[in-house]
């Protein structure tokens, strides 16, 4: 993982990246349509560079916005991941210019230049980040550019992060090791000597930083290495086993003047509330007006493929552990039983193991539940099974973005670390949802919940509402 402002600079320079490749592409198929001779395909005449330029600065803003919602400027993007998503968002991106410019009649676009500029886009948004990702590498291989790292202990949470450490891309050169007498370590990781040898370590090796294994060293070890960084003139770092991770969850606050550390709490309280209230009544009251079609189209594709009532309604606990009544398009057969609904959660919650499995990868839902029928298949696919839950927000008992609301046997289950998730509103969509949906275990799912509750605002509500439009267009059904 690069250090923030190694991050801030890579995403500014991919987002340049970006840019000019999409400029590029443009200028590329301006020339092709209007400079070379189709003959009969293509009339010729006067390229309009004019009318190109004018509405350039807006297409580059919405090229940028749509990479941005896609995630393209996330640090941790693998190659197959990044080219699936540049993919996606440049389809998405297509399709948006394309409308607006189709709606706008103050500015017109030849087809056949759009011919040329959605493949010259791609390849050339491609080939730059890929260019941009070997040239990364390289760099970081330069002994003068990666940052030089010594680790003094060894435990079992290590091992990821030396596999990042040793990653092609990474900004680190790993040189070593110091572990205790007896202990084993990595293959292919050079021991420098025991935990007693880090002053002879640093001299020999000159690291530029000295990582400390908080799991592996006890509180005298710890503080002796401290000590011998500092006589060193070396910089250090702490890194926290599963139990110091805790102390993330602290901060520093002060009352009557004296300093206090204490757990973060929820920031969906007093002004930022309000102001959360407020935008969940208006969007959800202007999606209701929009959508209403639809959900009446909805309503009778379930009357006439299975009959029975077209609401499922179901008790659901929201904020504080106040229960109220969920509504939802019905996607099962009247009358299913939610028994193994239930069983499964027992195991999701007791026990962290996955429903099943999809390509060979785990899921944390019903995998081919029998109880759905094929028009609720094709409704929870495309999320339109959650649309009644607009009338649930504008009620006030859930918001548009929040944890998932639970069932009252779920909470049952709970332990007190879980229930930090009813300290918000539940929602029709979350930070979950967007970050790998049911692919996440109920742990990382209640990691997510707690880190949208200390960490709200607005502006993740946003990235939240587009990213899941992205999700819902482009990914299977929650």
């Amino acid at each position: 993982m690069l250090p923030r402002t190694d991050q801030t600079v890579e995403r500014v320079v991919r987002a340049v990246l970006d840019l000019g490749a999409f400029l590029l592409a443009a200028n590329l198929a301006f020339d092709l349509r209007y400079y070379l001779d189709w003959g009969e395909l293509l009339d010729p005449g006067p390229a309009p560079w004019a009318a190109l330029y004018q509405a350039m600065p807006y297409m580059l803003l919405g090229w940028f916005l749509i990479f941005a919602v896609f995630g393209l400027y996330r640090p941790d993007l693998k190659p197959r991941e990044e080219i699936a998503l540049v993919v996606k968002a440049q389809l998405v991106a297509f399709a948006v210019i394309f409308a607006m410019a189709f709606f706008y009649r103050g500015f017109s676009y030849s087809r056949g230049a759009a011919v040329f500029l959605v493949p010259l886009a791609l390849v050339l948004t491609l080939l730059f980040r890929t260019g941009f990702r070997l040239a990364k590498q390289g760099l970081f291989r330069l002994e003068s550019v990666a940052e030089r790292v010594l680790i003094v202990g060894y435990s079992a949470e290590t091992d990821r992060l030396i596999q990042g450490l040793r990653r092609p891309d990474s900004a680190y050169a790993l040189l070593g090791i110091l572990a205790r007498e007896g202990r084993d370590t990595p293959e292919g990781v050079a021991r420098l000597g025991d935990l007693g040898s880090l002053a002879s370590a640093i001299s020999e090796a000159q690291p530029d930083r000295v990582l400390l294994i908080s799991g592996d060293l006890d509180h005298a070890e710890l503080i002796a290495a401290i000590d011998t960084c500092l006589e060193s003139r070396c910089p250090w770092a702490v890194v926290p086993d599963l139990y110091d991770m805790l102390l993330d969850r602290l901060h520093l606050d002060e009352v009557v003047g004296i300093p206090v550390m204490g757990p973060h709490g929820s920031r969906i309280v007093g002004l930022n509330r309000v102001v959360k209230r407020t935008l969940d009544l208006l969007l959800s009251l202007l999606l209701l007006i929009l959508l209403a079609p639809v959900m009446g189209a909805v309503a009778l594709v379930i009357r006439a493929s299975s009959g029975g009532p077209v609401l499922f309604r179901q008790q659901r606990i929201g904020r504080s552990c106040q229960p109220f009544e969920l509504l939802k398009f019905r996607t099962m057969r009247t009358g299913a039983g939610e028994d193994i609904h239930r069983d499964l959660m027992e195991r999701v919650i007791d026990d962290d193991a996955p429903g099943g499995h999809d390509r060979g990868r785990p899921v944390y839902k019903l995998k081919d539940d029998p109880r759905v029928t094929r028009a609720g298949r094709f409704l929870r696919r495309f999320s339109l099974d959650e649309l009644p839950q607009l009338v649930n927000v504008l009620r006030g008992e859930m918001s548009l973005v929040g944890p998932r609301p639970a069932i009252p046997y779920e909470v049952e289950r709970y332990r007190e670390r879980h229930r930090r998730r009813l300290e918000a509103p539940p929602g029709i969509t979350g930070l979950w949802q967007v970050s790998g949906r049911n692919r996440l275990s109920f742990e990382e799912m209640v990691e997510l919940d707690i880190h949208y509750i200390e960490n709200w605002t607005l502006g993740l509500d946003l990235r939240i509402c587009f990213k899941t439009v992205a999700a819902v267009l482009f990914s299977r059904g929650y």
